[in-house]
């Protein structure tokens, strides 16, 4: 791994966390730090914000990369690069740049350096109170948290390090971590973050661009999901729906009949183009929504990664139509009302040859300017904890029998089906469940395929189905889901490679290998076996 000397270079303030666009020109390197920087509860909270500005820096691109890249709904687009290419084929290098980690790294290191230095500036700054303190350390407590938790879902096993670099004389070279030793440290550490971060700040947009314990308790409940701890997952999940902090964007719905021989047989919803405008602008214009649980905004001054990855006329990826539009997104079940639709789909998460909600003003509007590319990045949102509710209740159902298991599954749909009427989600029949006799696995693929349509292209889709598919150790049928994903997203000469190293008993092509230069300069460090020659 690479070492990284502790600079948090020229950081921009951005607007959330500062009350003017200035840039805050720190410039604490390696003496400098420890002489002069850490000598106020001001200079702590920069060093903060430093943490948060380092995710513009690579880790968001990272994030969108190695979460879509290996799903189901991108295809190259008007100008491909072989790196992506050759992600998309399943044809993973570890000379491929997209599996370089340097840059969550570098937000770790700036978490660990706050954790280092802070609490010596109490002794200088008779100001700085425990709480400050304890808060700031919740911040990036958790900041390091999510960055290791992408990390492993990714990669499986990695260096774990929670010392600070402080020079670039100081050397690392450090072995690979357990990755199950990492998420329990990961459990630990946040759940002094929930304790100790703010429950609301003094503006919503510091509640959305900064840690509050809600966020912290969000990401817990992520990783009890991915380790299989689902009591765990739906007690914080009822802990965050209880709060009443945070709620789905409203839309009005009409509903609508269909008639034959002048008897109702069935009934479709209309959602208000309104309404439904107004939920894309307020989640992807403006930002800081009231479902926003925490997101990472981008300003003019410095723009999100998405023009040239994703933009109009120079883009690298593109939406997979034959996926999105159809199965991902169902046609309407009565084209007499072919406006009966969801929300999410055509006009939202993408048009032909465009991911739309990084590119448009609105739903029906213009694409954005160059400089107008400031959609946030949205880490976690009120329907995630929604969407890990209804899973959680159903793998808990699973482990049941008889009228326990129907009350998981119940309690399940019932929390699936908020986010389904909020979004105005066609009703097809793999929805129309029968109280009292719900199918859990059937369940367990309705709610995958509705995380599919609510998180299009925010960087969830490898992980959700990666993790359905390890499931209780790759248990039953669980790798079908991973096969399936293989199948609609390499190309067809591709495709029985691709489904050939997914079926690998051992599963390590199933994480990334690790970039060709960490391996040189960590001699500790050893390739993923999967990719090792």
């Amino acid at each position: 791994m690479k070492k990284h000397s502790i600079i948090l270079l020229s950081i921009i303030a951005l607007s959330f966390l500062s009350s003017c666009s200035d840039w805050l020109n720190l410039k604490p390197e390696d003496g400098v730090i420890r002489e002069e920087f850490w000598k106020t509860k001001e200079q702590v909270n920069s060093a903060v914000i430093g943490c948060y500005s380092s995710l513009l820096n690579g880790p968001v691109e990272k994030m969108f990369l190695w979460g879509e890249l290996r799903g189901d709904m991108v295809e190259n687009g008007i100008f491909p690069i072989n790196s992506y290419t050759e992600v998309l084929d399943g044809e993973i290098s570890v000379s491929n740049s997209i599996v370089n980690w340097a840059s969550l790294y570098s937000t770790i290191n700036n978490c660990n350096t706050v954790l280092k230095f802070a609490p010596t500036v109490q002794s200088v700054d008779g100001t700085f109170t425990d709480k400050q303190l304890k808060q700031y350390e919740a911040e990036v407590l958790t900041l390091r948290a999510m960055m290791y938790f992408q990390l492993v879902r990714s990669f499986k096993d990695v260096p774990l390090v929670l010392e600070a670099s402080v020079s670039d004389d100081q050397k690392f070279s450090i072995p690979k971590t357990s990755g199950t030793v990492i998420l329990d440290t990961l459990v630990h550490d946040l759940k002094i973050a929930a304790a100790n971060a703010p429950i609301a700040y003094n503006s919503n947009a510091e509640n959305k661009n900064r840690i509050t314990s809600w966020t912290a308790k969000t990401l817990l409940a992520d990783i009890y999901l991915w380790q299989e701890k689902y009591s765990d997952c739906n007690a914080l999940c009822n802990e965050i729906i209880g709060s009443g902090k945070f709620n789905l964007i409203p839309i009005d719905r009409k509903k609508e009949y269909i008639m034959s021989g002048g008897v109702i047989v069935d009934s479709v919803y209309v959602a208000n183009e309104s309404d439904a405008d107004n939920m894309f602008v307020q989640s992807y214009v403006n930002g800081k929504s009231i479902e926003s649980i925490f997101e990472i905004p981008f300003t003019n001054l410095k723009t999100n990664p998405f023009y040239t990855i994703l933009g109009p006329t120079a883009n690298r990826l593109k939406p997979k139509l034959d996926i999105v539009d159809g199965q991902v997104f169902p046609a309407p079940l009565y084209t007499v009302f072919s406006d009966a639709t969801d929300i999410r789909g055509s006009g939202c998460s993408y048009r032909v040859g465009v991911v739309w909600k990084y590119v448009g003003t609105s739903r029906t509007g213009a694409v954005r300017a160059v400089t107008e590319y400031t959609t946030p990045w949205i880490v976690y949102k009120y329907s995630d904890v929604l969407l890990m509710n209804a899973e959680a209740l159903n793998q808990m159902g699973q482990l049941k029998s008889g009228t326990e298991a129907q009350s998981d599954y119940e309690n399940s749909i019932y929390y699936m089906s908020l986010v389904r009427n909020a979004r105005n989600a066609v009703n097809t029949f793999d929805y129309r469940f029968i109280p009292g006799n719900v199918d859990g696995k059937a369940l367990e693929r309705a709610i995958l395929d509705e995380r599919a349509r609510e998180f299009t292209y925010e960087g969830k889709r490898w992980y959700d189905v990666l993790r359905y598919a390890k499931r209780g150790n790759y248990e039953g049928n669980n790798l079908q889901y991973l096969l399936t994903l293989a199948i609609n997203s390499a190309s067809p000469q591709k495709q029985q490679s691709l489904v050939a190293k997914y079926k690998d008993p051992k599963h390590n092509s199933h994480y990334w290998p690790i970039y060709i230069s960490e391996i040189e300069a960590n001699k500790k460090l050893i390739q993923n076996e999967f990719y090792a020659q």
